[in-house]
């Protein structure tokens, strides 16, 4: 829909009219009645109070098929949450009407965790009834995907969770194979061969290759830009003569040599003693002062922490939180599996949907084929029908409690809003596999111990954009298929190899359409991690979708215009997944704890009455391999009282 006006380019071609903003393509003009339009950057601004609504609006172009009705944390999904942290639904809870007959297992939350504890629940007791309670309109939480249709091409791209590997007996996913092979994944992928001009590039098959290049990754260009550069500047396969033609200091490029390539794994004793100390101190104080470089180190970390796994800046997490991670100083976990990694079309939201096909055959139409499974339309009749298993989407968990006692209840009450009323359903047991944000709101009667836990976990929101580009002429004049730039808006952004998709045309030719996805984080080195959490949150919900459109034509324009790259002409559609808290951002003493403090996640952990949390937070690093080992031992507690 166009904006109906015209505005004139200026010349430095860097203004809304030059950039797109005024052109009839796949968007329309996202103004919510809480927040102002396109030109008044609202970066800072206060997050909208609980008398405030977002309208649908504020979602902005959410594409096409299923998965537009539940682009990231859509408007209803935020002001329901906002309603359980402001009380707003008080009053009612007493009186809400029960609703079903008593379930076996009831589950809230319907991402990878929720959906694998309701699986195992199926195979450890046939019989049992089992309720899915989900507040998005789409199940997956994170793992779902966007798509858009450019000149006669659907592209897809994910919403959040992302990086897949093979399960195998000799891998970090070896736990997860049989489901892997239960639920009908392939063990092999094929991808699209490039077009001839472009052959001599290399591909990275994930999103993050930018972030973790090795020799054997893509063909890489790094963007410099001014003040942090000399000059602005492109240089292509920066790490050839170890960044010396970078245009930045010397003191910052021998950092960045040391820190990439020559940081030597630090140790204090055995394993366990190097773990805990590792976790005694940040990631900046071990970067700093352990290993003696420049605070410009982060320029390269932050990208990596920030929208890989944390969603805050390098030096504010743990020490064994960047181990987990792989990072330089703590030991090179991940060496082994980078180049094991792929990106599914729409990010691992095809991995959780072959669980729900399998968990109710019914609810993805079509065959178990993979081309079916990954893109045929979603049944939502089927999900919620009397059966064994049900999910209900929509429905947000306002309170959860003990049914009396905790230690002699007989069982649990779940009251859930669901379009603008109140129900309750009861369960033998619950497993909370929502976050830990929510989940510390709507446990009304838990421990102290427990809310004490909970009050250290601190979440890191995200950006994901998918953006649909007609051609990628500008990445291959420059010679690169992987861009990582220091200063603007976000970090990185590739052309990742298609997989074959029988049925799926996806071309790997710079003239033709392509899906670019751009992970943005909001790190700020130097901020305590609470006030970082907060202030990135606010940003990211308090930003009109037009004002992020605009962000990122400037970005892209800036870095590819002088290679013949037009916004106006070149983006044909943007969506935007806004998570508000995509991560646990694990601060020193998280994983073991500090003097006189257990750990937060050890106590969280355990089951209390009928109740237990599984949420792949709660391993300290979240991935879908993750939620599986936390879901199942959530399972295993709750099945020693049903």
């Amino acid at each position: 829909m166009s904006r109906g006006r015209s505005v004139p380019p200026r010349q430095n071609g860097d203004e809304p009219g030059s950039l797109g903003l005024d052109s009839a393509i796949t968007r329309r003009d996202f103004i919510g009645a809480t927040l102002v339009g396109s030109g008044a950057l609202l970066l800072g601004a206060p997050a909208p109070s609980s008398a405030q609504e977002l309208t649908a609006d504020w979602n902005g172009y959410p594409g096409i098929g299923d998965y537009a009705r539940s682009n990231g944390n859509v408007a209803s999904v935020v002001n329901a949450a906002h309603g359980v942290r402001d009380g707003r639904y008080e009053a009612a809870i007493p009186g809400a009407a029960l609703v079903d007959e008593p379930y076996d297992l009831i589950v809230v939350g319907g991402g990878f965790a929720g959906l694998i504890a309701a699986y195992d629940f199926r195979k450890a007791r046939p019989n049992g009834r089992c309720l899915i309670i989900e507040n998005h309109p789409v199940f997956g939480g994170e793992a779902k995907q966007n798509q858009m249709q450019v000149d006669g091409v659907t592209l897809t791209g994910p919403q959040g969770s992302n990086d897949a590997i093979v399960p195998r007996a000799d891998n970090a996913y070896a736990h997860v194979a049989e489901l892997w092979d239960e639920i009908g994944m392939p063990r092999a992928y094929d991808f699209v061969a490039p077009a001839t001009p472009v052959s001599s590039l290399k591909y990275a098959r994930d999103n993050y290759d930018p972030m973790y290049w090795n020799e054997d990754s893509a063909s890489l260009g790094y963007f410099f830009d001014t003040p942090f550069a000399t000059k602005r500047a492109w240089v292509i396969d920066p790490w050839k003569d170890d960044l010396r033609r970078a245009p930045i200091a010397e003191e910052t490029r021998r950092s960045w040599v040391a820190w990439k390539k020559h940081a030597p794994a630090l140790v204090r004793g055995d394993e366990a003693a190097t773990d805990r100390w590792l976790d005694s101190m940040s990631y900046g104080d071990l970067i700093v002062r352990e290993l003696g470089l420049s605070r410009e180190v982060f320029r390269l970390a932050d990208p990596l922490v920030a929208t890989g796994d944390y969603g805050v800046s390098a030096d504010a997490v743990s020490a064994y939180g960047a181990k987990l991670l792989g990072l330089p100083g703590t030991g090179d976990m991940l060496s082994s599996i980078i180049n094991e990694s792929f990106s599914f079309p729409g990010g691992n939201a095809a991995i959780l949907r072959h669980i729900a096909k399998s968990l109710i055959p019914a609810a993805i139409t079509g065959s178990r084929s993979f081309a079916d499974v990954l893109y045929a339309p979603i049944d939502f009749s089927a999900l919620d029908r009397p059966q064994q298993t049900r999910i209900r989407l929509g429905a947000t968990a306002v309170a959860v409690r003990h049914d009396g006692d905790p230690g002699t209840a007989p069982g649990v009450i779940v009251t859930y809003a669901s379009a603008g009323e109140l129900r309750a359903v009861r369960g033998r047991a619950v497993i909370v596999a929502a976050g830990g944000w929510i989940t510390r709101r709507i446990v009304r009667d838990l421990p102290r111990a427990y809310a004490d836990a909970y009050s250290r976990f601190h979440h890191g929101p995200i950006l994901v954009a998918n953006v649909a580009l007609r051609n990628w002429r500008a990445f291959a004049k420059l010679g690169i298929t992987s861009a990582h730039w220091f200063d603007g808006f976000g970090f990185f952004a590739n052309i990742r190899q298609p997989m074959k998709i029988d049925g799926a045309s996806m071309p790997l030719d710079p003239a033709r359409p392509v899906m670019l996805t751009l992970y943005v984080g909001f790190p700020q080195a130097g901020v305590p991690i609470d006030q970082q959490t907060v202030a990135a949150r606010t940003r990211l919900f308090a930003t009109a979708y037009a004002d992020f459109e605009l962000q990122i034509r400037r970005q892209l324009q800036q870095m590819f215009g002088s290679s013949g790259f037009n916004a106006r002409r070149d983006i044909a559609g943007i969506v935007l997944n806004r998570w508000g808290h995509a991560y646990i951002a694990p601060q020193p003493g998280f994983y073991f704890g500090t003097p006189g403090n257990p750990a937060p996640l050890e106590v969280i952990r355990q089951r209390y009455g009928r109740i237990a949390f599984g949420h792949s937070e709660l391993s300290g690093r979240q991935s879908w391999g993750r939620a599986a080992q936390e879901s199942r031992r959530a399972l295993k507690q709750v099945l020693e009282v049903i």
